[in-house]
């Protein structure tokens, strides 16, 4: 493997227009941190923040920042990106919205310093940096990211939501609520939840309440109506019927096999 050229970060004037016939021989990856014009096969195409681009080797590459200051990360690579691409379902000349801004810029900057400094394996860890940042686009290619991305502040901002959340799992707040944390419509709250965590906030709630409960079987002093209650739950019926339809098994039963677990280790030691 072989990285001709990587920066992260790198600025240009507002106005600054690149037009290459061909790219030659090389694979190029860029990430543009700054809405700009993208023209693929003369079409002009008007990209938000964060779009990312392959373009395969011999390709023409155009754009253009006409209204902003360009910021820009980008890899020239001299191996095929072929496999790659195939393995990931990606195509190039092709624009992909990744949901986090911030982890696309940190791959590459890792990238960008083991390409420097080319410590022992840095072309193993390029490897799998490069694997990494594919992944993350093929994960969001059959996404309509260009009318529903997130940018990074909203992403931050979802993020110390949940965490608040999850802190909160006593609580049983409703997603009316959670959504009134920050100023969303319900539905709105819903959509940008699950596109940014991929899980619906409901789901994701249930699923720490019944974490919680897990863990408080583990200390093996609680009946199954404490850890309900020390779970959030006001009705024992309701926290059985939920932990079986995440956990597969009834509370009862899963602290039954974690005893049983714990009695046979004693005995093998």
């Amino acid at each position: 493997m072989k990285i001709i050229k990587v920066k992260t970060m790198w600025p240009e004037r507002m106005g600054f227009e690149l037009h290459r016939r061909t790219t030659g021989d090389e694979y190029i990856f860029i990430h543009y941190l700054t809405p700009v014009v993208v023209v693929i096969d003369g079409k002009r195409i008007e990209t938000k923040k964060g779009a990312c681009i392959i373009y395969d080797k011999y390709s023409e590459q155009h754009f253009l920042s006409p209204n902003f200051k360009l910021l820009h990360d980008f890899i020239h690579f001299d191996y095929s990106l072929s496999p790659i691409m195939a393995k990931y379902g990606l195509e190039f000349n092709k624009i992909y919205y990744p949901i986090n801004n911030d982890t696309i810029t940190s791959i590459i900057q890792t990238i960008e310093k083991e390409n420097i400094s080319r410590f022992d394996y840095y072309e193993d860890i390029c490897r799998l940096k490069i694997h990494e940042l594919f992944t993350l686009l093929a994960r969001n290619s059959n996404l309509d990211m260009q009318s529903h991305y997130a940018d990074s502040e909203t992403v931050a901002r979802f993020t110390e939501l949940r965490n608040k959340i999850h802190l909160s799992f006593e609580k049983n707040l409703t997603v009316d609520q959670m959504a009134a944390m920050v100023n969303l419509s319900p539905s709105r709250f819903h959509n940008l939840y699950k596109q940014i965590f991929g899980v619906s906030p409901k789901k994701d709630y249930l699923l720490v309440k019944i974490e919680h409960a897990k863990t408080l079987m583990a200390d093996d002093k609680y009946s199954i109506s404490q850890i309900a209650e020390l779970s959030g739950y006001n009705n024992q019926y309701h926290f059985i019927r939920q932990f079986k339809e995440i956990v597969g098994v009834t509370p009862g039963k899963y602290l039954k096999n974690m005893r049983s677990t714990k009695i046979r280790h004693m005995q093998d030691s």
